[in-house]
C-alpha cells in the first residue's frame, strides 16, 4: 500500500488515517454499475452544501462519525448487489470505514467529539433525503455518491 494513500484526518487531538487508495480502488470497479442504476438522479445525499469541509472545525469529528454511521448502518448492509465481484468490492470499502470508525470511537473516548447543531442537522437532511427513497435504491444512491464524501476526505485537513 502506497505511503500517500493514507490521509490523515486531524479532530482536535484526534487523529485518524483513511486509506483511500483502497476505497478509491474499490469504488471505481463499482462506481459505473451503481451510478447507472441510480433511479433518482435529480436528487443528492450528500448535498455539497453540507460538506465535510465546510463544517465547523468543532463538528467535523461528530459529522464525519454520522457519515461512517451512516454507511455502515444504512448504505453497506442495505445494498444488494447481485454480482459477487461487486459485492466483494463493497465489503472491501465497508471493512475500511469500519477501521476508521474503530479508530474514531478509540479516539473519542479519551478526547470529547462534540455535537454542535449544524452537524446534526446536516446528518439529518441526509437521512431525511435516503428515507424517503425505498431502502434499495437509497442504498444504491448513497454508494454512488461515494465519490462525493472522498472529494470531501480530500479537502479536510
Amino acid at each position: 500500500m502506497p505511503i500517500s494513500s493514507l490521509k490523515r484526518l486531524h479532530f482536535g487531538h484526534c487523529v485518524v488515517s483513511v486509506d483511500m487508495y483502497e476505497i478509491r480502488k474499490g469504488f471505481g470497479e463499482i462506481k459505473e454499475m451503481t451510478q447507472a442504476q441510480d433511479q433518482y438522479t435529480s436528487i443528492r445525499l450528500l448535498h455539497r452544501s453540507y460538506s465535510l469541509p465546510d463544517t465547523k472545525t468543532e463538528d467535523r469529528c461528530c459529522f464525519f462519525h454520522y457519515l461512517l454511521e451512516f454507511y455502515l448502518a444504512n448504505v453497506f448492509n442495505q445494498c444488494q448487489i447481485y454480482s459477487n465481484f461487486h459485492q466483494r468490492r463493497v465489503s472491501r470499502i465497508a471493512n475500511n470505514f469500519l477501521t476508521v470508525k474503530k479508530e474514531l470511537n478509540l479516539c473519542d473516548t479519551v478526547t470529547t467529539c462534540p455535537c454542535g447543531k449544524e452537524a446534526i442537522h446536516r446528518y439529518e437532511q441526509i437521512l431525511s433525503r435516503f428515507e424517503r427513497m425505498d431502502s434499495h435504491s437509497a442504498a444504491l444512491k448513497a454508494l454512488g455518491e461515494l465519490d462525493i464524501l472522498l472529494e470531501w476526505i480530500d479537502k479536510t485537513e
